[in-house]
């Protein structure tokens, strides 16, 4: 069967590409013939492409400046070119690739069954809910199904009701990512079975066998922990971060690699004093021996930095599903009290709570480094995430067997 996957994949964010390389490696598994909807976010495909979508001379001005004199973007452009060259070898994209539904008009998609999920397709905060809900595809489509569509919200606006109203109805069987998305869709009187996130259904056999990745040391090598942050690089802030993990990393004789999601061009405006202060974080930096950040990570570094760490600390859902694939240790940091990051932190209570034992959720990093520091641990119920596992694998292959047109 052809099966068609609608999610976010034309990004560099390494879980949104890593949960799309799981979906269609577990559809292949069973047998269909599975391929990433190429739906881009806008016509410059940014998010996925960055500064190389910049046309602007003037802001390349910036962009060189900084990779000349250690921001990162150096880093940065390597890391583009790396998730740029794992979507085009990895995620067998239709040949054909769309903003809006409207420019396919008239087009025969080539497709049996449209999978639409997982990551933050239906999460009211983001741009395209109505795209992912196929609520403005006027052409003939093939049946559709949800595996593990995220809301990540805690409520539904009233404003966008109408348009999960409108929109699944076309779905012949609904999968969610969360309960409190579950329990969202039962109210608006829809029907959405629980299942794990599309990174869960590849075990770590499985994720080490595609991509090769080592095993963890073994005796006698050192502990690692590896971070991964949502925040940008190189500010001051994120230097004294780095410097506590230093400090960390000598009092427990271990290891930390660091992985940075964001990353922010600064302005040149005033260019003396922004060098200057250059230097000094540079300077801060180059004076770490036990941290080791990983510029220029792409999706197989980031794969290969969890494969062979002991410890985790981190604010990403993602880090938290390769934490608990891998057997690490994992301390989550709380978001802040207000933002989108807390609108979607009950996607994280709703995973500890099925699957963690112990002090994973911790409020900061200083908290959770003294967790790690006085021998606490968090574990994860193998046997339970293993039955989840089977449940979701199942789940998917009934209502793709069921959604006939």
């Amino acid at each position: 069967m052809k099966v068609g996957i609608l999610t976010f994949h034309s990004q560099i964010n390494h879980g949104g590409v890593l949960q799309a390389f799981a979906l269609r490696e577990t559809l292949a598994g069973m047998d269909h013939e599975a391929f990433l909807i190429d739906r881009r976010p806008d016509a410059e495909n940014s998010l996925l492409l960055g500064p190389f979508a910049v046309h602007n001379p003037f802001k390349w001005v910036d962009i060189l400046l900084a990779a000349a004199f250690g921001y990162g973007m150096g880093a940065h452009l390597r890391r583009i070119l790396r998730t740029i060259r794992f979507v085009r070898r990895r995620l067998n994209r239709t040949p054909y690739h769309f903003v809006s539904w409207g420019e396919l008009a008239g087009r025969d998609l080539g497709l049996e069954r449209i999978v639409v999920g997982s990551d933050q397709v239906w999460n009211p905060a983001f741009a395209g809910l109505a795209t992912f809900l196929l609520v403005n595809a006027e052409i003939t489509l093939p049946p559709l199904v949800s595996y593990a569509a995220s809301i990540g919200a805690p409520t539904l606006p009233a404003e966008v009701q109408d348009l999960f109203r409108k929109g699944l109805p076309r779905f012949a069987a609904i999968s969610v990512r969360e309960a409190r998305a579950q329990e969202l869709l039962a109210e608006l009187g829809f029907e959405a079975t629980l299942v794990l996130d599309p990174t869960q259904l590849l075990p770590a056999a499985r994720w080490r066998a595609c991509f090769g990745l080592p095993e963890r040391g073994g005796a006698g090598a050192r502990p690692r922990l590896v971070c991964y942050f949502m925040d940008g690089y190189l500010s001051d802030t994120c230097l004294e971060r780095l410097e506590r993990l230093e400090a960390f990393a000598r009092e427990a004789g271990c290891d930390v690699a660091v992985l940075l999601e964001n990353w922010v061009l600064p302005k040149f405006r005033r260019k003396r004093r922004v060098l200057r202060d250059n230097a000094r974080r540079v300077a801060r930096a180059r004076a770490l021996r036990r941290v080791k950040v990983l510029n220029g990570a792409g999706p197989e570094d980031f794969l290969r930095a969890f494969a062979q760490a002991d410890w985790c600390v981190t604010d990403s859902f993602h880090a938290l599903q390769f934490s608990s694939i891998f057997g690490l240790d994992v301390r989550f940091l709380r978001p802040a009290a207000e933002g989108l990051r807390k609108d979607m932190f009950t996607r994280i209570t709703s995973f500890a709570e099925d699957f963690a034992r112990g002090p994973l959720i911790q409020d900061g990093l200083p908290a959770a480094l003294a967790s790690l520091a006085a021998g606490e641990r968090v574990a994860f119920d193998e046997a339970a995430l293993e039955a989840g596992r089977a449940r979701s694998r199942a789940w998917l292959a009934e209502a793709l067997a069921k959604a006939a047109p």
